[in-house]
């Protein structure tokens, strides 16, 4: 048996005979207090001491609820862990129903000599907002933590929605001593509990009645110690995608002489949603803007050119109000007149001015990367809808909310997993794949010369396209120029830029483009009349992002790219070529990705050429050890140094 399988069964030892007895509110120790680290994570800046979750169901007047009682003690060791001071709960709301929360309790403890001194939590400190369509949501900041204190608090969210019971969480940003969690279910109401994440947790399953239903109850109860924190990395889709915890669906139920299936398929989730009156009805009434739209219909002659001139004018007049949403939030009539929307508004009138232009067009729903992947058909679970529509067999998805994104060319966030096309018009209800991101590129081109004293100064110029020009202007527009230009040279080993211009940057249309001169103090280092310089500049790959030696979740680069690298170097006068690094040509398994670099002499002039390929937006876990590998030789063939000397 080896080492590290004798330390996961320990840990699921751990994790499952964990001592499942409640602790009380306010039974704080001064073991607590006084604890300076967390033994088992001394890089920890907070650490949950206890949590307690207990779901079930209470029946009152008839009406069913589903009840959901959270009680958490964390401790807090410094000034990084204050954040956890802060809680946020979302409530999800849908229609005329909605989840509330009550009977909020929050206390501060701190020792101050030798004595444990409280501060309560007061009702004006919490607050409630409209985070997005289908989520209010409650916050408060617990009052007068330190470096040293631990907190505690404790609440009740009541839920209409019954079967629709939240992910049971197992693991956190921080790690976790001890954690509880147990949820009741009628006995007959059969649910699928599907685990997540690297760390699998098994519930102890017990039967008894509940005098609260009046019912016989199934009960799961799960016990976990020692639970490590949930550690982020570089190039993650959704880090909630892998976190430990347990989703639960309600199969179906089954009692005596009565029996319903509540299983569902995708073809069941994208029907139900095309039966919804915003999809079955109110998508189609043209009559809000049949006279806006009928000049840009017979201003372009082709089906492309219409969707082009349609997408673009919903891009230009709606603005989109940051909420997600499959239905519509104010509907299309209303959407046109106050010129703001949610996602469903402006990609379902996008929809819908596409059918009037008599294009193949249906709404496609899913579910964001930082919605989470859906693992089961659900409703729920999908929060996003686009446009799509067919000419001539060439398939086109679009996105109006985002300023900058084109036909087929999505914001990174809509790359997730799959669609549910809702087509009712030919009764087609199904689950398909969403058109891949496509291959940007990213062109540089430096013209650089070197002094005897090792500053360099030069030109450079950039083309970016598709998903690259897409992120370009968006990080130009959200800044000033002045803070724009400053974190550039930053980035750009801190070299000084003048005469910038971009081009293309206010339109979402094509190429973008830059170009600057530039100053760098430091360019090359100058040792016993020795110039040593990276033929690549500034512009060299410095640092692995892939620092661990293994990972356990996929590496998501949002698109497969292919940066091309052009550097002409001016030899100094007086100086000439002592060594040139080799050329190299290296390629990832499965053509995963590939890096050809050639350096050379052309006369008074040092010629490199590099291209740089990751063919894929999402890279295995599996095949990790590669990804790192070659990243790890990329920086090294880079730092080689071209090494010029004195004739």
């Amino acid at each position: 048996m080896n080492r590290l399988f004798c330390v996961a069964l320990l840990f699921l030892l751990c994790i499952t005979q964990g001592n499942s007895q409640k602790l009380k509110f306010g039974e704080i120790s001064n073991e607590e207090l006084m604890e300076k680290e967390y033994e088992h994570d001394k890089s920890a800046h907070a650490v949950i001491l206890y949590k307690n979750r207990d779901t079930y169901i209470q029946s009152s007047g008839g009406t069913n609820h589903l009840i959901t009682e959270i009680h958490e003690r964390i401790k807090i060791y410094d000034q990084q862990g204050f954040d956890y001071a802060t809680k946020e709960v979302n409530l999800f709301k849908q229609r005329h129903e909605d989840e509330m929360i009550k009977n909020i309790k929050a206390v501060t403890y701190n020792l101050e000599n030798g004595k444990i001194v409280e501060a309560e939590l007061r009702k004006d400190e919490i607050f409630k907002t409209e985070a997005s369509y289908n989520y209010n949501q409650v916050k408060f900041t617990l009052p007068n933590v330190k470096e040293g204190s631990v907190i505690e608090y404790s609440y009740k969210v009541v839920s209409p929605f019954i079967w629709n019971i939240d992910e049971f969480q197992f693991q956190y940003d921080i790690p976790v001593k001890r954690l509880r969690a147990e949820i009741r279910t009628p006995k007959g109401f059969r649910f699928k509990q599907t685990p997540k994440g690297y760390y699998n947790v098994f519930p102890k399953t017990t039967t008894k009645r509940d005098n609260r239903i009046g019912m016989d109850v199934v009960i799961n109860t799960y016990n976990l110690e020692k639970m490590p924190a949930l550690e982020e990395e570089n190039y993650v889709d959704n880090i909630d995608n892998y976190r430990s915890g347990v989703i639960f669906e309600l199969v179906s139920i089954e009692l005596p002489g009565f029996y319903r299936s509540y299983s569902k398929s995708w073809a069941d989730v994208a029907k139900t949603i095309g039966n919804s009156d915003d999809y079955k009805n109110k998508l189609d009434k043209t009559k809000s803007f049949d006279d806006e739209i009928d000049s840009l219909i017979s201003q372009n002659p082709t089906k492309i050119d219409k969707m082009n001139a349609i997408f673009k004018y919903v891009k230009d007049e709606i603005t989109w109000n940051g909420m997600d949403g499959k239905y519509f939030f104010n509907g299309i009539k209303k959407t046109l007149k106050e010129k703001k929307g949610n996602v469903a508004d402006i990609n379902l009138l996008l929809v819908a001015m596409l059918r009037y232009a008599g294009i193949d067009a249906n709404p496609v729903i899913i579910s964001t990367k930082d919605n989470l992947v859906p693992i089961f058909p659900t409703i729920d679970r999908l929060n996003y809808v686009l446009a799509y529509a067919i000419i001539d067999e060439q398939k086109y998805f679009m996105d109006a909310t985002e300023e900058f994104s084109d036909l087929n060319v999505l914001p990174i966030k809509d790359y997730n997993w799959k669609g549910i096309l809702i087509d009712n018009h030919d009764m087609v209800w199904k689950q398909i794949d969403i058109m891949s991101p496509g291959s940007s590129s990213n062109m540089y081109a430096l013209d650089l010369n070197v002094n005897e004293d090792g500053s360099c100064e030069g030109t450079c110029k950039a083309r970016f396209d598709r998903h690259s020009a897409l992120r370009f202007r968006k990080a130009y527009k959200e800044q000033e120029l002045e803070s724009f230009l400053t974190e550039k040279e930053k980035k750009l080993s801190d070299i000084e830029i003048n005469d910038y211009e971009a081009k293309k940057v206010d339109t979402y249309k094509g190429a973008v483009s830059e170009s600057f001169n530039f100053f760098n103090d430091y360019g090359a280092d100058v040792i016993d009349d020795k110039l040593y310089l990276k033929p690549l500049g500034f512009l060299c790959l410095e640092e692995n992002p892939f620092k661990t030696e293994t990972r356990e979740y996929p590496v998501d680069f949002g698109y497969p790219f292919k940066d091309v690298y052009m550097v002409n170097i001016g030899i100094p006068e007086g100086y000439k070529v002592d060594f040139i690094p080799a050329p190299t040509v290296m390629n990832m398994p499965d053509k995963m990705g590939s890096f050809k670099y050639i350096v050379a002499q052309e006369g008074n002039k040092i010629t490199v050429r590099v291209n740089f390929e990751i063919n894929r937006a999402m890279i295995a876990a599996v095949t990790y050890p590669y990804l790192r590998e070659f990243f790890k030789q990329v920086i090294a063939k880079e730092e080689e140094q071209l090494v010029l000397s004195k004739i």
